[in-house]
């Protein structure tokens, strides 16, 4: 396998583990299973509790910055910039994001309303008022926070002040049409400042956080990671030279890294900010450096099926590991730490199963229409 071969097929071995822990993180949940009006504390669980600390440490907040830095690598590569180059990719992204985008809030919004029909309230007992208006479900798409209908994925723990659609992970699809539509600006920045302009944006991140609140503070992430991405695309540079001068260092800082944040979140909780933030940058070295190796000594290899259902599995699995989570803890109903740990392990392993085999058959019979709603062929 040559370097042009390896470098591309490291990154696409990143995309479905990355979308799988993303549907992990939204599943396990440190405010408890909710259902019927009811919450299930799992204060009750000690050994659960401590593995969400884990996952928080470890794998919370961490596959989002890459893609950004993916998508900022992906949409410089091979091309001389001009307004003619720029224009060929904003309709590209109108396809492969804006509707996207469009489509799974919508079916977002579908399925939140269906939660409100009188009939079906044996199933989804509510105590929400809401508001059906056009402008109500329009604002959904922008800023689900005020209620206007439940959100299908449990809560992050992200700040309240963020803002996020009904279909939460799709603002990673909102915020990468903003940075995309700030391409020529960052360009130009980029051609003339550099790195210089990556270790301001990065700077900003990293001390913006600190600072700034609501949406100003949600750009900071996705234009610092798409930037150093496309810094790295227009400035040629071998990603697999670059990342790998640091491969023993970001093996080990990861790690530790996350069994400190473990440790921070019981002792020093104001800490976790700043060991988390550390964590996602040495996190992009070692998740790259980790696929670079996996490949190169021919542990694994890239799986195109799975690499082209990882968009698929992101985009929707707020719509269905909920409803999965839910179900099965009602068929089960474990007591016990093992069992509770055992629930939502399957829920992922199974709402992953699901997606999966709807986006199979979907290849496979209704090809023309996961193309469309997807954006990708």
């Amino acid at each position: 396998m040559n370097r042009t071969d390896l470098r591309s097929q490291s990154l696409d071995l990143l995309r479905f583990p990355l979308a799988v822990v993303v549907l992990s993180i939204h599943t396990f949940n440190a405010n408890g299973l909710q259902y019927h009006g009811k919450t299930v504390a799992i204060e009750n669980f000690p050994f659960f509790c401590e593995l969400n600390y884990f996952i928080d440490g470890f794998l919370r907040g961490q596959s989002v910055p890459i893609y950004f830095f993916i998508a900022g690598y992906v949409f410089f590569l091979g091309i001389e910039w001009s307004g003619k180059a720029y224009t060929k990719k904003l309709k590209n992204r109108l396809k492969t994001l804006l509707i996207p985008f469009i489509i799974w809030n919508l079916i977002a919004s579908l399925w939140s309303g269906i939660r409100f029909i009188p009939a079906l309230s044996f199933i989804f007992p509510q105590a929400y008022e809401t508001d059906f208006s056009p402008l109500a479900i329009l604002n959904t798409f922008w800023d689900n926070t005020k209620d206007w209908f439940i959100p299908p994925a449990l809560p992050d723990a992200e700040p309240a002040t963020s803002l996020y659609p009904i279909n939460v992970p799709l603002w990673f699809l909102r915020e990468l049409m903003v940075v995309v539509l700030c391409t020529p600006l960052l360009h130009w920045l980029l051609s003339r400042l550099r790195s210089g302009m990556v270790w301001a944006l990065g700077l900003a991140w990293f001390f913006g956080a600190h600072f700034l609140s609501g949406y100003v503070q949600q750009l900071l992430a996705p234009f610092f990671f798409f930037s150093w991405g496309a810094y790295m695309s227009i400035s040629r540079i071998d990603m697999l030279q670059a990342f790998g001068r640091f491969f023993t260092h970001s093996m080990l800082l990861y790690p530790m890294l996350g069994l400190l944040h473990v440790v921070a979140a019981h002792c020093y909780p104001d800490a976790t900010t700043v060991i988390k933030q550390l964590n996602v940058v040495v996190g992009l070295l070692f998740a790259y450096n980790l696929s670079a190796w996996l490949l190169s000594r021919g542990v694994c290899r890239v799986s195109r099926f799975l690499a082209s259902s990882s968009f698929f599995i992101y985009i929707s699995h707020a719509l269905v590991n909920s409803e999965m989570l839910k179900v099965q803890y009602l068929v089960f109903h474990p007591t016990t730490d093992l069992g509770m740990t055992l629930l939502y392990c399957s829920a992922v392993l199974s709402t992953v199963l699901l997606l999966l085999g709807i986006y199979w058959l979907m290849k496979h019979y209704l090809p023309g229409l996961l193309t469309f709603i997807t954006g990708r062929r």
